[in-house]
């Protein structure tokens, strides 16, 4: 039983780790709160609810650049 519930264990934090992302978004003096926010108004206010798709995710992200917010390994 013990062991069982190891490898549950361990399947499931071997998943988050594969959902985490492997960078962050950097910037010196940076409102990360207020930029995401008004990117994601910008990028996904006409999507009505839809899952992201990979072009409105790199909108996003080119959103984020242009605030100069760079990503870095996390």
């Amino acid at each position: 039983m013990r062991y069982r519930l190891f490898l549950i264990a361990a399947a499931f934090s071997s998943a988050c780790s594969l959902l985490a992302p492997s960078w962050r978004w950097e910037k010196a003096g940076g409102d990360y709160d207020a930029d995401v926010r008004d990117c994601k108004t910008a990028t996904y206010s006409d999507s009505s609810g839809a899952m992201p798709t990979t072009a409105s995710v790199r909108r996003m992200h080119a959103c984020m650049e242009g605030k100069g917010w760079k990503k870095v390994a996390g």
